[in-house]
Order: structure tokens, then C-alpha cells, then sequence
């Protein structure tokens, strides 16, 4: 459902920003007099962006019997490669906020021989075939403030941005497990949907066709908590292609079924960015 409502929104922004690209300015003359009259859709720029996000599975999953689960070394999770997709829209208007919009869906499955008792959902298991999957919807409202750099002495001195918003999170979470030694056995599981809303803060940096970035979206309440952040750096290829490079962390906590989830993505990410 999710990557639906995401493929819907970037053909949406796609073929609306594609239609300002066919808008010209009309120019009327007469003598030395120009009046120009531009679309107001020219001002609406979008950006598309495809990314291969390469990362490590790591975090607990704990209840009171006493057990705790390690997702690396006991459900024997390592590297995971998933597709990310974003677009983001900004305004050329002031008091008019941008939009950006991220997904990602990650997947892992693995039979384990576990070397010590651990429970899960009130049930013991030894030798179980486990199963976890993880998706994230961000979207992100923010108002970006510019500054213009300065040319002193021949050299430019960049410009900077600084974002400042509210993050709309949607956390789909599941982890599964089953014992391979009962061929009736059935999956247990614990499943965390969560709807948040996180502040949101970035900053760039613009020089000579490079881009350095980062942002942050963080908020704990009650049991639970959630961040994400990243930061690394673009470079503009041709005109409207960019090659970007970043570090990604994404973590989560909550509690389901009397059972405390802390679970982790770290790793890197590989993207290519389209702006219209």
C-alpha cells in the first residue's frame, strides 16, 4: 500500500512538472518596450531520485522472560540491499513549503540454529527459520532558508541552506518466527504499524556543481522512538543529473506482545537524481 501511494505520487509531480518544461515565455514588443509573461508552473521544480541503499540489520528484540535476541549474531542478519526512491518538490514562492517524500522495503529471511533458549511472543525456540520486514514512507513539509555566498578575491565562497520542518513517518515493521523442528509449527510474530510526526531539520552546501547535505528527523515518546538521518554529497553530472553518495541510519523502537523492539539499518547509499 505504501509503495503504491508512492508511485502515485511521483507519476503525479512527474507529468505535472514535466508540463512546465513545454512553458516559454511569451514576449511581446513594440519599439524599445518587452513584456514578458512567464507561467507561474515554471516556478514548481521537482526532483526524482533512484538509490540502492546497502546496509547492515542490527538491534534486540527483549521481553521479561528473561531473553533478548540479537538480530546479527543470533538471527545471523548481515548485509541487506534494497531499492530507495524519493521526489521532492519545491516552490519558488515565498511562504510556500516544500515536500519530500522517501520510501524504502527491506527484506530478510534466514533458517537459524540459535545456541541458547530465546522467547518470542511468550514461545521458546532453538532452531527456527526467521523472517523480518521493514518499510519507511517519509514525508517531510519543510521551508528552506538561502543564503547567497560571497566571491572574495576570484574565489566563491558557496551557498548555504538551512530546512527547517515536520516529518510525517509511516513505520511498517514485521518479524517472524517459526520452530523448523514441528512441521505444524506456525509463525509467531510481532508487527509494529506506526504513524508519527518528527521535526526535521537539513542544511546544504552549494559549490561548483557539489552538493554537501545532511538532515536529521528524531522524536522519543512514552516507549517508543524513532530517527533517521544521513548526510554525504552530490555532484552535478550534466545539467540535470546528479550522482550522490550518502551514509543512512535508520532505528526505531517500540513494544508488541510484551516484547521490546530496538532495531537498526545502517550502511550506504548509491543514488542518481533527475530534476525537472
Amino acid at each position: 500500500m505504501l509503495l503504491k501511494f508512492f508511485l502515485l505520487f511521483v507519476i503525479f509531480v512527474s507529468a505535472y512538472s514535466g508540463e512546465s518544461l513545454l512553458a516559454k515565455d511569451a514576449q511581446v514588443e513594440n519599439g524599445s518596450t518587452s513584456i514578458e509573461n512567464t507561467a507561474w508552473y515554471t516556478k514548481i521544480h521537482t526532483t526524482v531520485e533512484a538509490a540502492i541503499y546497502m546496509s547492515d540489520f542490527q538491534g534486540t528484540l527483549s521481553n521479561a522472560t528473561p531473553s533478548v535476541i540479537d538480530f546479527g549474531k543470533d538471527f545471523k542478519y548481515a548485509n541487506s540491499t534494497s531499492s530507495f526512491f524519493s521526489v521532492e518538490t519545491r516552490f519558488d514562492y515565498d511562504y510556500v513549503p516544500n515536500v519530500y517524500i522517501s520510501y524504502f522495503n527491506m527484506v530478510q529471511k534466514n533458517d537459524v540454529n540459535i545456541t541458547r533458549g530465546v522467547t518470542m511472543v511468550d514461545k521458546p525456540f532453538t532452531n527456527a527459520a526467521t523472517n523480518i520486514d521493514y518499510k519507511v514512507l517519509n514525508a517531510v513539509v519543510f521551508q528552506d532558508f538561502k543564503a547567497k555566498g560571497a566571491v572574495k578575491k576570484g574565489f566563491y565562497m558557496g551557498d548555504i541552506e538551512l530546512d527547517i520542518g515536520a516529518n510525517l513517518k509511516v513505520i511498517d515493521y514485521l518479524v517472524r518466527m517459526k520452530d523448523n523442528a514441528n512441521p505444524n509449527a506456525i509463525y509467531m510474530y510481532d508487527k509494529v504499524d506506526a504513524l508519527i510526526v518528527l521535526p526535521y531539520a537539513g542544511f546544504k552546501y552549494y559549490r561548483y556543481g557539489f552538493v554537501l547535505f545532511g538532515n536529521i528527523s528524531s522524536l522519543s515518546y512514552s516507549e517508543s522512538k524513532s530517527t533517521g538521518y544521513q548526510f554525504g554529497i552530490e555532484y552535478q553530472v550534466v545539467n540535470n543529473i546528479y550522482l550522490g553518495y550518502s551514509y543512512m541510519y535508520e532505528d526505531f523502537q517500540a513494544i508488541e506482545k510484551k516484547d521490546h523492539i530496538d532495531f537498526k539499518t545502517v550502511g550506504n547509499k548509491f543514488s542518481i537524481k533527475y530534476t525537472f
